[in-house]
């Protein structure tokens, strides 16, 4: 059946939600405990996770248009039961979701084509990947997948009432002169939106005839069209609402490759800044993003404490512990005691 929404996002509980602590808890005290340990704070709320504010802000969207452009789906391998927590944040923080998929330990990914998902985030890169790959033996292809990557717990605001474009910049001041209820969506070029190619003579001195070679599309320009469709569907008036920004290191030789291969495509990004080997931080921090979607990990460090961020992974394979990888077996983990000091676990630390 062919989805009524221009976009669909589903999106992990710990992309969401900051699950460090009980994933603290299921790491070092086993299944039981961390089971245990849900069900008894089921009524406390998570704190916002990284991908908080760009659903926040996505689901804002639905509110200044006659019918639901945007849906989000929550994606969980939890049980129903230990999900009830996941449940009362999203009432908490009064988020328009009410679709979602609670597999208890089974692989989500496999359900992602039943809920016409254009994009999925999670914290598990193993996934990230089988999406990107196309999936086998599930239909996956079409479909965009990002990494959320790890940022500091209290820098995210906590605003349950009243929904604004949210910001990761609470380290310093904000002072955005950006309109309060505009969704800013930042690319990087290669690895993201454009495939990426390995170096050599004739990219790093392009001719004509080698500026009017497409780029291969990347991961995430299926993604930026269907931006497009979901401005168009807010109306002229609302266009505003959504802005989009190219952010890229790559060399600025090859500018007029990109601009001639985005116009190919049809992708009508806002902003193009091509940044030729510079840091990205200080043009992230000025455009306060609801998420930047990243192929390097260069300045990684730099501007995780400020921008909420989702990586993209390579072909190259990096080890990068889970948070959402609760698994229902014993054999990964034994069960210990279930009594615990929340004071021992950090929940600015993820394992």
């Amino acid at each position: 059946m062919q989805s009524s929404f221009e976009l669909v996002v589903c999106i992990a509980s710990t992309a969401l939600f900051d699950c460090s602590k009980s994933h603290r808890i299921w790491k070092c005290d086993g299944l039981d405990a961390y089971k245990k340990y849900q069900r008894e704070h089921a009524d406390q709320p998570l704190k916002p996770g990284v991908g908080f504010p760009l659903v926040q802000s996505l689901l804002q969207l639905n509110k200044v248009v006659d019918k639901p452009i945007v849906d989000i789906v929550l994606i969980s391998r939890n049980d129903a039961v230990s999900g009830l927590r996941i449940i009362n944040s999203i009432e908490f923080y009064k988020l328009s979701i009410e679709r979602m998929s609670f597999t208890c330990g089974e692989e989500v990914t496999k359900y992602l084509s039943c809920w016409n998902c254009d994009l999925f985030l999670t914290t598990e890169e193993e996934q990230v990947r089988n999406v990107l790959a196309g999936g086998h033996p599930h239909s996956l292809q079409g479909i965009a997948a990002g990494l959320v990557c790890n940022i500091i717990s209290e820098s995210i605001p906590v605003q349950p009432v009243t929904v604004t474009v949210c910001s990761a910049t609470s380290v310093l001041p904000n002072v955005s002169s950006w309109p309060k209820d505009q969704v800013r969506i930042v690319f990087d070029g290669d690895g993201v939106l454009f495939l990426e190619e390995p170096q050599s003579t004739d990219l790093k001195q392009p001719n004509q005839q080698s500026e009017t070679i497409s780029l291969a599309k990347g991961p995430m320009q299926t993604f930026a069209l269907k931006l497009q469709n979901v401005r168009r569907a807010l109306g002229e008036n609302n266009e505003w609402r959504i802005r989009t920004f190219l952010v890229t290191s790559s060399s600025g030789a090859n500018t007029i490759r990109l601009i001639n291969t985005l116009k190919e495509w049809g992708v009508d990004l806002d902003e193009t800044h091509i940044l030729s080997g510079l840091n990205k931080t200080p043009f992230l921090r000025v455009i306060d993003p609801a998420i930047f979607f990243d192929n390097s990990n260069e300045h990684s460090e730099a501007f995780l404490q400020f921008i909420p961020a989702v990586h993209i992974p390579s072909s190259r394979q990096t080890s990068r512990a889970s948070i959402d990888d609760v698994v229902l077996t014993r054999s990964r983990h034994n069960t210990k005691s279930s009594t615990f000091n929340e004071d021992d676990f950090d929940e600015s630390k993820s394992c």
